[in-house]
């Protein structure tokens, strides 16, 4: 009796046939495959993100480099650092057995970390990001952005913040957000007492320049041409200190400064609708400064008394200057006080955020492998 050959295609499909026992398991398999894929990828990324946690508050990676842009700026600034040759040499030579790049990262660290712990405390609190906050962030941003492309605009807040604008958005709604709770635990907690007359008198003895005013005239003789814009010849500008030579001599004589004002200054007088040309020469040429280091003309006001009168040469612009009036104690009391008290509450906050900061439950937990993956570029 003949014995029937299987049929290879036969044979094939009924390899093919499962039962529904088997379809379900390969189901149920397939399923558990995609979801510890999706779960380690998650880890992945998600182990990635984050540089440090304070009491389950994750600090993301682009926070941290905001805080870190921002040192390391105030360090280049602090240690003079100008070309881009300079602050290489600084950030990758070790001084002291010290790591410079790792000392900012380190200071970094503790700015993230109170950033962090204010953030907790905010919403402890009740607080949270409202619209009212983010529209003033973007308003303000806007604002920043002008005229420039969004390319610029990126490639400027990330050389400035170390950070992309959408990123930048969120810290500084964070920021707002931490403002708000700060100034209501500091009208709920603090008990400040009034500042005296005395002690007022003695914080203003010590920082006059900080909120006095002077008042002063001045003849202006430039060192350009103000059509061209070019710089004058050595020759031209000696006869430009020659005539403020001249003015100099003749205030110091007793003559009429507004006189002088008008007979010397190259100064634009500013369109007025009066035809009274000299009742604009009463008010031009005068000015009141607030003490700056970088502003010669102003610097001079402050070091010097009221009736001095002398020649101030900056870049492009000889000044002959009077000093007219000075504010005084009596003048700024209230100005002096209301600092006094502002910086006694901040005290009082930065020494709560201290004791928040010592708590073992805020104790910082570094993401070692994102951490240290953050190295100098220059």
């Amino acid at each position: 009796m003949d014995k029937k050959v299987p049929n290879s295609k036969t044979s094939q499909k009924k390899k093919l046939i499962r039962t529904k026992r088997e379809i379900k398991r390969i189901r149920l398999i397939t399923a558990i495959v995609i979801l510890v894929v999706a779960a380690i990828l998650f880890y992945f990324i998600d182990s990635r993100s984050y540089v440090a946690s304070v009491a389950g508050r994750r600090i993301s990676k682009a926070e941290f480099e905001f805080f870190l842009s921002q040192q390391v700026s105030y360090t280049e600034v602090e240690e003079g650092l100008t070309t881009d040759e300079e602050k290489e040499k600084f950030w990758t030579t070790p001084a002291d057995g010290q790591d410079p790049w790792e000392e900012a990262k380190i200071k970094a660290l503790d700015l993230a970390k109170e950033y962090a712990i204010q953030l907790i405390k905010a919403k402890e609190a009740g607080f949270k990001v409202n619209n009212e906050i983010k529209t003033e962030v973007l308003y303000f941003l806007a604002s920043m952005q002008g005229q420039m492309t969004d390319k610029q605009f990126t490639d400027y807040i990330k050389d400035i913040y170390g950070v992309s604008p959408r990123q930048l958005q969120h810290i500084w709604e964070n920021y707002r957000l931490i403002d708000t709770f700060k100034e209501d635990y500091i009208d709920k907690n603090y008990e400040g007492k009034p500042v005296s007359d005395e002690e007022a008198k003695d914080y203003y003895n010590e920082n006059k320049n900080s909120f006095d005013k002077v008042d002063i005239s001045y003849v202006t003789f430039y060192k350009y041409d103000r059509e061209t814009f070019k710089d004058l010849s050595e020759e031209e500008v000696e006869q430009k200190k020659k005539l403020a030579n001249e003015a100099l001599e003749k205030i110091r004589n007793g003559e009429n400064m507004d006189s002088i004002i008008k007979s010397y200054t190259e100064e634009t007088v500013s369109s007025d609708d009066s035809s009274d040309e000299s009742e604009q020469s009463e008010t031009f040429g005068k000015t009141t400064l607030q003490y700056s280091e970088s502003n010669s003309l102003a610097k001079w006001a402050f070091e010097n008394n009221v009736g001095d009168v002398d020649i101030v040469e900056t870049d492009y612009v000889i000044y002959v200057a009077k000093i007219e009036k000075r504010t005084d104690f009596a003048d700024v009391s209230d100005d002096v006080k209301t600092k006094m008290e502002e910086e006694a509450k901040e005290e009082f906050y930065n020494n709560v955020l201290d004791e928040w900061s010592l708590e073992p439950k805020y104790n910082i937990t570094k993401n070692d492998i994102v951490y240290d993956s953050i190295t100098y570029k220059k």
